[in-house]
């Protein structure tokens, strides 16, 4: 009797597992019947499948904060290139052009950065350019537009009479003062001043981290604290230093073709848009006096 009991209490056992009703044993093995109010459920389990673990919980998105989009727009993947995406697909842009550095629109016509060396060179030898440009853009515009306005700045404070008249052997004259600066002085001084700088960043004297983008006392305002922040200007520097080096060769054209300044260029254009315009300059028609 003991040994049918046993096994009567397996198979209740083994039949009650696969239909998920939990059995009380005590003493006997009998089988404690449920209650008739209480009704009696079926929970069907697979056999030879595994158990699937509960998948996790998906974690919410991270909220994009402002300074994230802005970045967006300049770096990764998903930048803005150089022309629009109905012009130009994103495949098209060279596999090395991966919008990692300020400024990367996926233009490069000829393949000059191919080499890891070669965008790093080149990528120095703009930068330093365009910082150049901005540099000559306001000393060209300044001192011929505080001479036109009123101040005096020396005969006539055009940049390439300047030049003039140093090589003539006379010196500098900046709101009615002279300034004891010849041409030689002026050179030697220049190539001191920019020959120690470019000895120091290439050779890294300063010991900084990112030579190109030093920050530290050459950012006296903490405009770059914030890592997004200097993302962001990095791109508005490159952005500016590259119009600064079309504007230095426009004026360079305005004076071959002109023998003015720009400053005067602009200010006869403005006093007769249509008389003095590319088109009369290249035509060759009759110069009009400015009347601002």
């Amino acid at each position: 009797m003991a040994s049918l009991a046993a096994s009567t209490a397996a198979a209740s056992l083994g039949v009650s597992e696969m239909f998920g009703n939990p059995l009380n044993f005590s003493g006997a093995a009998r089988t404690s019947a449920p209650p008739a109010s209480s009704p009696v459920t079926f929970k069907p389990v697979a056999l030879f499948s595994k158990k699937k673990a509960a998948p996790p919980p998906k974690s919410k998105p991270a909220p994009v904060s402002p300074a994230n989009e802005e970045l967006a727009k300049w770096y990764g993947p998903d930048r803005r290139i150089f022309l629009p995406e109905g012009l130009l697909d994103r495949s098209d842009i060279p596999a090395y052009l991966t919008g990692e550095v300020p400024g990367d629109y996926g233009y490069d016509p000829f393949g000059l950065s191919k080499r890891p060396e070669d965008f790093s060179k080149y990528q120095a030898y703009e930068l330093i350019h365009g910082r150049w440009a901005m540099l000559g853009a306001a000393g060209f515009i300044i001192p011929e537009a505080l001479n036109k306005f009123g101040a005096n700045c020396g005969p006539e404070a055009v940049w390439f009479k300047t030049g003039a008249l140093l090589l003539e052997g006379n010196t500098l004259n900046y709101f009615g003062r002279n300034i004891p600066i010849n041409l030689v002085f002026a050179v030697i001084f220049e190539i001191i001043l920019v020959g120690g700088a470019e000895y120091y960043r290439i050779t890294n004297g300063l010991g900084f981290e990112d030579q190109l983008h030093p920050g530290g006392p050459f950012d006296p305002l903490g405009l770059a604290k914030d890592p997004d922040q200097a993302a962001i200007l990095k791109v508005k520097e490159i952005k500016n230093g590259r119009l600064a080096m079309f504007a230095m060769l426009g004026f360079y054209f305005q004076a071959y073709v002109t023998g003015e300044g720009p400053v005067e260029n602009l200010a006869k254009h403005l006093s007769d848009p249509f008389g003095n315009n590319l088109l009369t300059v290249i035509a060759g028609s009759t110069e009009r006096a400015p009347t601002l």
